[in-house]
């Protein structure tokens, strides 16, 4: 072996291609090959044995995975490079492999002399793919760019501008204080709320506005990043005083400035005597509970309820409303605003004037005022609530026995049919598409030893033929079994598939994933497949030029809704139909999940296709109103 020589381990589960790549790599002059492996983690121990300066790989086989064999034989060989070859030319698979530090990517079918390049380039610490898929996975990094130019280009031309424009539209007053400490901006909310004109308050400070005992404090507001808001008084020009909130900040700009907020709160104390008529009004009984639980307030049907006076439960303790309840009402806990649960309803028992006792429904919600932090408890007599749901109850123990039964007979379905598409897409692979390249090696070594410009041609036909074969094998693996859904992206799945229609159709398409919750896995190919479904419709009937797919969420469920802009048809017409069974299949689908569908067209006007399925632990939930929303009336668009 001289020292010029490239030592080769090859690694790849089917035999014919495994010998392929053999005799290929023989064949060439400074390549050596020194060990093959038909597992991963054979793989690893032939890098370790053998030490060679690339690793051909097949990315999918047994014992193992592809990044961890890679990290491993990185680890443990770190003069070898890895060349992945695979079947799968997704972009999920590429960027996993490069991820970990592959030096190379090309899906079986490439030619011969690219297979030995890249060899060659490798043990140079040179990367190689394939154009094509290069593209694929750089598209996501050139939207990125182009974002990020756009802005980029909006901040360095609009930014002070845009900020002083949104300050003039605040609904609150807004001063903008220069470096010199002087108003140089106020807009119309503060002008009005201290009775200045624009030209009179320009250059005023801001201890100008305020009562002398204040002028410390507003000083304070100037040059910081940010202040808390902090209660003062704002002084008018005719002199007269209002109780206000100022906080203050800084303004991003080309000169550094400072910005002072200011909030009129003479209002909130006509609105304060506004909330206790409402509180009045109220056809629940509600009680003002301080933070060490004492009443502090009540209203007339607290009274009508409870059968006490209201003089007598200011300064009680909640208690005696609701004795020996876990009602914790110290607020305490709710320092942090993030975390207060507004409108938090417990159901407990109430206890009236003459001991009698009634399930109460109690919604606690936290009030900040000026005198602290209180608690509004609004409490509702349940009594015959509670005997409506008993008999509820009771009506629905039978279709939860039959909804349980339709839950798992399509648990059962969905996974016995994906199991079913896994396995002919796994024999696809591994029986079909490795005897096809390895032929088509075999074949492009024969090429070489040819001399006749006619047999090579011939050659060339056929090697054509096996490589449309391949894309066509290739492309069915998907169908079956996409790598997005594998990968627990639902919207990178359909994204593939409406990528497919636009290349053999020519149909556009816009795909917007509003799903903010992954849908369980068996939930997530019922989707799949019924948009799957309606697609296929879209691509085979409807002559459209555009189809846009919208993801929801509603309602704890998943709402799908595609919309082509086709010539339409009249369902009731084509559903009539023997051999229309695709818009059957959607509605069964959608329905068995314990959701449904709904499908509008009319001749010339496009069709629009919305289902939604819940997206619980396992498809299948009660229909209708049991277990999911009413499809909408009228108009789907959103």
């Amino acid at each position: 072996m001289g020292d010029n020589r490239i030592d080769v381990v090859v690694a790849d589960d089917d035999p014919a291609v495994r010998e392929a790549l053999a005799d290929l790599i023989d064949s060439h002059p400074d390549l050596e090959l020194v060990g093959l492996a038909i597992n991963h983690e054979q793989a690893v121990r032939a890098a370790v044995d053998h030490r060679p300066q690339v690793v051909v790989m097949d990315v999918h086989m047994p014992r193992g995975d592809a990044p961890s064999s890679v990290r491993a034989i990185r680890d443990q060989v770190p003069g070898a490079r890895v060349v992945a070859l695979s079947a799968h030319g997704d972009r999920e698979t590429v960027l996993d492999m490069l991820a970990v530090g592959a030096h190379g990517y090309l899906v079986k079918g490439t030619p011969a002399e690219e297979i030995l390049e890249a060899i060659v380039r490798a043990s140079r610490d040179q990367f190689s793919m394939s154009a094509e898929l290069l593209a694929d996975c750089a598209e996501p990094l050139r939207r990125a760019e182009r974002a990020s130019w756009r802005f980029e280009d909006l901040v360095g031309n609009r930014l002070e501008e845009s900020y002083l424009e949104l300050l003039g539209q605040a609904p609150c007053g807004v001063l903008v204080v220069g470096s010199r400490g002087r108003v140089e901006y106020a807009n119309a909310h503060a002008r009005h709320m201290f009775g200045y004109g624009s030209a009179e308050l320009r250059d005023k400070r801001l201890r100008d506005l305020v009562p002398e005992r204040y002028h410390t404090a507003s000083e304070q507001l100037i040059g910081r990043v940010f202040t808390a808001p902090s209660a003062m008084t704002g002084r008018r020009r005719d002199g007269t005083e209002f109780p206000a909130q100022f906080s203050g900040g800084h303004l991003q700009g080309r000169q550094p400035r400072g910005v002072v907020f200011i909030a009129d709160l003479g209002p909130l104390r006509a609105a304060e005597s506004r909330f206790r008529q409402l509180i009045e009004s109220s056809p629940d009984a509600m009680v003002i509970v301080d933070e060490q639980g004492r009443i502090q307030a009540a209203n007339n049907r607290t009274e009508a309820l409870f059968g006490y006076d209201r003089d007598h439960l200011i300064g009680r303790a909640v208690e005696a409303l609701l004795p020996d309840q876990p009602l914790t009402i110290s607020l305490r806990e709710w320092d942090d605003s993030a975390k207060e649960p507004l409108g938090h309803s417990m159901e407990l028992v109430g206890r009236r004037s003459d001991t009698k006792q009634f399930p109460a429904d109690v919604s606690i919600s936290p009030l900040r005022t000026e005198e602290g932090l209180l608690t509004v408890l609004t409490i509702r007599d349940i009594t015959e609530v509670q005997r409506a749901q008993f008999v509820l109850e009771r009506s629905l123990e039978l279709l939860e026995v039959t909804d349980r039964d339709r839950q798992a007979l399509l648990s059962h379905l969905v996974h016995a049919q994906e199991a079913e598409r896994g396995r002919i897409a796994a024999d696809i692979h591994d029986d079909t598409i490795q005897v096809i390249t390895a032929a088509s090696l075999r074949l492009q070594q024969l090429r070489r030893r040819l001399r006749d410009p006619e047999e090579q041609r011939v050659m060339d036909k056929l090697d054509e033929t096996l490589k449309l074969s391949l894309s066509r094998l290739r492309q069915l693996i998907f169908d079956l079994r996409p790598s997005s859904l594998e990968h627990g992206c639902l919207a990178g799945a359909l994204r593939g598939l409406l990528e497919q229609i636009r290349t053999e159709t020519g149909i556009t398409y816009r795909l917007e994933d509003r799903l903010t919750t992954s849908p369980p896995a068996e939930t997530m190919a019922l989707i799949y497949r019924t948009a799957q479904e309606a697609l296929m419709n879209v691509r085979k009937h409807a002559h459209a030029k555009t189809v846009h797919v919208q993801l929801l969420g509603l309602d704890d469920g998943c709402l799908v809704r595609i919309v082509d802009d086709g010539e339409g048809y009249n369902p009731l017409e084509v559903e009539s139909r023997p051999g229309h069974l695709g818009l059957s299949l959607i509605q069964e689908r959608a329905q068995i999940a314990g959701g449904w569908c709904r499908i509008e067209s009319e001749p010339g006007s496009g069709t629009t296709v919305e289902f939604w399925v819940p997206l619980g632990d396992a498809p299948g939930a009660p229909p209708g109103p049991l277990g999911s929303p009413e499809p909408p009336e009228g108009d789907l668009q959103p």
